[in-house]
């Protein structure tokens, strides 16, 4: 994907997408223009090696502590439940990192979006189509 011309590349692929924080790497000092990968689930920053954190944009956050949390806390409180439970931004479900200090320019931003994607004034697809 660098090499067919993006600046920044997004994995869905856990702690296996380690590889493409090495390809950041590799194609910034080869080709002397800096690209860009995004983590997932965790805050890859702080598990990553030294050596390439300069090229982890961001992660995309997958709180699972958040999910887990509610989840005991339903059942102590509530009993054995079933159905679907959504934990998107609203629920504090998901979200991104700041670890690095690289997006930290634009946060207000990103807050303002997230605001107004859960006050609905902000609709993400759903669907690719």
């Amino acid at each position: 994907m660098f090499e067919q011309g993006a600046d920044i590349v997004y994995h869905a692929a856990g702690g296996s997408g380690g590889g493409l924080f090495e390809a950041a790497k590799e194609v910034s000092e080869t080709s002397g223009s800096k690209v860009w990968a995004i983590g997932v689930d965790s805050d890859q920053f702080l598990t990553a090696g030294e050596d390439v954190q300069p090229y982890i944009l961001t992660s995309m956050l997958k709180r699972v502590d958040v999910a887990i949390y509610s989840t005991i806390t339903n059942f102590v409180n509530e009993g054995n439940q079933s159905g679907t439970v959504v934990f998107d931004l609203g629920a504090d479900g998901v979200g991104y990192s700041t670890s690095g200090g690289f997006v930290d320019d634009i946060v207000p931003q990103l807050d303002e979006l997230r605001a107004q994607i859960i006050a609905g004034d902000l609709v993400v697809p759903d669907t690719t189509s």
